[in-house]
């Protein structure tokens, strides 16, 4: 029987054939690396047949601390690479099949308003953190694409950014409304560091800013002004649950968000509690 390390390094050949994102790539493989890391380096596709088989491996990512997303995260890639052995004749079972752990989903409170997050943000004292930071705000983006978001890529003249290699492995366009394009505008033109580099923020050498840096700013920041913890991810749920709120057409949200199926936009949708109460108050039984 092949071993699971084996296993991955064809699995992940087959996802580059058929096209998956590089970074889905290199983030998968980081997935199984950690379950043979604690698994057994030497453990085989067969030696998991149940549920029960895996359960080590959950308690093992519980212990270190890790959120339940996350550990489904882990899980996802998981049950992929067996999916992929079964369809190539290699195992015969998935004991990752439909196994998830519970979530609990954060109440409505817990993301703040746009308006709320944006003073927060203009507490950072550095450009750099600041509009890296707005930009999330304003367009929806993940922290990876703004990290890794090129000069290129940021078109001025049409009000729009393009976001080569999104997490769901394709690309799309985000316009840039007003504020955000003016920020942009006078950060490029007057405040970015003056590095040899092709990214929009570049850190201090020239690469890829650290995102405990940026969270670092982001949280420091929250709890002087809103007395909370706020982490880059909270600005994309503002991002969503706000124009939500303002009438967008979940469809349209998932464009945006650079989401394949609108179900996992609406894990990003806090209702607020007035919103719900502005909506039961509508019942007119006259």
């Amino acid at each position: 029987m092949i071993r699971i390390d084996e296993a991955v390094q064809r699995h992940l050949q087959f996802l580059r054939l058929t096209g998956k994102a590089s970074n889905t790539i290199d983030q998968a493989d980081y997935k199984f690396n950690r379950f043979l890391d604690i698994m057994g380096a030497d453990s085989r596709l067969d030696d998991f047949k149940t549920r029960q088989d895996v359960m080590p491996y959950i308690d093992a990512l519980r212990d270190k601390a890790c959120q339940p997303v996350t550990i489904n995260n882990y899980l996802s890639a998981l049950r992929g690479l067996y999916d992929w052995a079964i369809a190539e004749q290699l195992v015969t079972h998935n004991p990752f099949h439909q196994l998830r752990v519970k979530v609990n989903e954060p109440l409505p409170q817990d993301v703040p308003s746009p308006r709320g997050i944006l003073t927060v943000i203009d507490a950072i004292e550095v450009p750099l953190y600041r509009t890296f930071l707005t930009l999330q705000l304003h367009t929806g983006m993940r922290i990876n694409e703004v990290r890794t978001l090129e000069l290129d890529d940021v078109d001025l003249d049409e009000r729009r950014i393009h976001i080569r290699e999104s997490k769901a492995g394709k690309s799309r366009t985000v316009p840039l409304n007003d504020m955000i394009y003016a920020i942009m505008e006078t950060y490029l033109e007057d405040e970015r560091r003056r590095v040899d580099s092709s990214l929009v923020f570049p850190s201090l050498r020239g690469g890829t800013i650290c995102k405990t840096t940026i969270n670092r700013h982001l949280t420091n920041a929250a709890r002087d002004v809103l007395g909370q913890k706020i982490t880059s991810h909270k600005l994309r749920h503002a991002f969503t649950t706000h124009l939500y709120e303002q009438g967008v057409m979940e469809t349209t949200l998932s464009e945006l968000l650079g989401h394949r199926e609108p179900k996992t936009t609406r894990r990003y949708i806090r209702v607020k509690e007035n919103h719900l109460r502005n909506a039961v108050n509508r019942l007119n039984l006259d």
